[in-house]
């Protein structure tokens, strides 16, 4: 949403937007208004008059009969014009989430020489009118060293909007352990009070990070006194974020990929899935796709804010998205439509959704050509094979689409001068195809197919020299229930996640010379434990570390590449499910 506080106000049956900066009225809405009164008395002109032809002139009987029909049918249409036709804003409004949402961190400091265990029983907030409002009532125990330099969430609720002054505990059994041995320590009899000034603000995350300080949460030898430093959400250098959607949340966690820690929450419609960024260096902004809202929402990075949302008219359920550069200054963002079987395609210059392609049955997974500029980092291809495809992409590039119920890929050959589809046709994989990952360097697009033993590999060169068939070969042996790939031309690698057992599988892809080996000889060298039905994951541009989206336990699992194995895990929202970051 945008900064401005607005005022929904109803006037005679006119929507009116009021906004607190200078009270400006959204003055298409009165224009579409008076279009649709001046249709409907032309409408019922018409209708008047081919009655009169049907009363008086009996000859025409069908003539006339017909311009009736005509007529009326348009006087239907101009009295649902005013009710039917949404702004982009009007869309934010009636999709949007009456409260505020509020998100309470913990985090321990990085270093800890007092081990205290306690219970918090419950937490509740205070407005400024004295009027609490529960955030969790759920016990939560909580350890001073395991929560060192750890950040957990102790509770997420929706709330009125209002100013806040005061956040509460309910503390129980704390322990103080200490040379083996263990005492009980005095603990409040009361609610442990922490003074607040929170404002929350409508369809907007209002989070408060608090750090224990447990070194000094203890008085007089034995009373337990928890020591919490505040601090609210702040703009954060965009090249440094992670940013992942929490679908049960209707919100993203924004993670800050230096420290690891959550630093911002960004409410957005309902549902939220896919998730893209722009290629754009000097207009950053982040995608997400809402399945239950039907739309995009799109963040500013630089303010954590939506500052605007696109509804989608073509097409039901949005699953995924992917962003297609197509000049320096231009972008279109495709849109896979799980529920309609096509994609949307949103000019991001205009916000406007301008197009719509028919794929195959139930599109979940979506991706298209990056830049140009990263096939001249190849080491893979023939000079021929590199030329083939460089001036294939000066007049075209591809838009993949898995579509998870027909066994197949929609490719999308686009015109990038008409901004049209010039060719479409489906390439045949295994069963449920449901991730994709486009490896320009080695020119392949590799499908991951969730019930099925092998990966299926599609050549782009083929395909850049014309051919529609015979161009998707296999990798075998690789495990079923893959939900993501990475590749990784680097080191020659590429990683497979698996929902089941939740592990990463690292991959060694066979050379064209071995070819023969791809059936009979597995290429896995390492796994790599992650959460809990791993959803997504992604690798930071450096090339240090990998993360996953776990959605069975809620969070982040944070992957040193260079060690293979796990170095932190992040709390994220409920359900989370898709991950992006800026590719620089």
């Amino acid at each position: 949403m945008s900064n401005d506080k607005r005022f929904y106000k109803k006037i005679a049956g006119l929507n009116i937007w009021i906004f607190s900066n200078g009270y400006r009225v959204v003055f298409s809405e009165i224009r579409s208004l008076l279009f649709a009164l001046s249709s409907m008395l032309y409408a019922l002109c018409s209708t008047l008059y081919a009655l009169r032809s049907l009363l008086f002139a009996p000859r025409p009987f069908l003539s006339a009969l017909r311009s009736m029909l005509l007529a009326f049918c348009s006087l239907l249409f101009a009295l649902c014009l005013p009710f039917g036709c949404s702004s982009v804003k009007e869309h934010i409004t009636s999709g949007g989430i009456s409260d505020g949402q509020v998100i309470i961190y913990l985090k321990g400091t990085e270093k800890v020489s007092t081990d205290i265990t306690f219970e918090i029983q419950s937490i509740q907030i205070v407005s400024e009118n004295n009027e609490p409002k529960e955030v969790s009532s759920k016990p939560l125990k909580i350890n001073s060293i395991s929560l060192s330099n750890k950040q957990i969430i102790l509770g997420e609720v929706n709330i009125p909007q209002g100013r806040y002054k005061k956040l509460q505990f309910k503390i129980k059994d704390a322990i103080l352990k200490k040379e083996g041995r263990t005492a009980s320590l005095s603990i409040p009899s009361e609610w442990l009070t922490l003074d607040i000034d929170l404002n929350v603000i409508r369809n907007q995350s209002s989070p408060l990070f608090l750090t224990w300080n447990s070194d000094n949460s203890i008085r007089d030898g034995f009373q337990f006194n928890p020591i919490f430093s505040l601090k609210t959400q702040s703009p954060e250098l965009s090249s440094l974020l992670i940013y992942v959607t929490n679908e049960d949340s209707n919100n993203v966690s924004v993670i800050n990929r230096q420290t690891d820690d959550v630093v911002a929450n960004i409410m957005v419609g309902k549902k939220p899935r896919g998730i893209a960024v722009s290629q754009i260096r000097e207009k950053p902004r982040v995608y997400v796709v809402n399945s239950v809202s039907g739309s995009v929402s799109v963040i500013n990075p630089t303010t954590h804010k939506v500052e605007t949302e696109i509804p989608l008219r073509f097409g039901n359920s949005p699953e995924s998205i992917t962003v297609a550069k197509i000049s320096p200054e231009r972008e279109l963002l495709f849109i896979a439509n799980y529920g309609s079987d096509n994609v949307s395609v949103v000019d991001s210059a205009t916000y406007q959704e301008i197009d719509k392609i028919n794929t195959g049955n139930n599109p979940v997974y979506i991706v298209a050509d990056p830049p140009l500029d990263i096939l001249q980092q190849t080491r893979f291809l023939s000079f021929e094979d590199f030329n083939s495809l460089r001036n294939y992409r000066d007049k075209y590039f591809n838009v993949y689409v898995a579509n998870k119920n027909s066994k197949d890929v929609t490719l999308i050959k686009m015109d990038s001068q008409k901004l049209k589809p010039e060719k479409i046709f489906l390439l045949p994989v295994q069963w449920s195809p449901v991730t994709l990952a486009v490896d320009y360097q080695r020119g392949k697009v590799y499908v991951g197919n969730y019930n099925y033993d092998n990966l299926s590999v599609i050549d782009i060169v083929l395909i850049a020299k014309g051919y529609e068939s015979g161009v998707v070969s296999e990798i075998a042996n690789v495990g079923t229930k893959v939900t993501g790939i990475i590749p990784d031309p680097d080191i020659d690698r590429f990683y497979l996640l698996k929902e089941y057992p939740s592990e990463i599988t690292v991959i060694r892809p066979f050379s064209e010379a071995f070819s023969a080996a791809r059936t009979t000889v597995s290429p896995v060298i390492a796994n790599i434990q992650v959460g809990t039905s791993p959803k997504s994951f992604i690798m930071d541009p450096e090339g240090r570390k990998i993360y996953t989206v776990n959605r069975g336990d809620d969070s982040v699992t944070v992957v040193d590449k260079t060690t293979i194995s796990e170095e932190k895990v992040i709390p994220v929202g409920k359900n989370p499910y898709g991950i992006a970051m800026f590719p620089y």
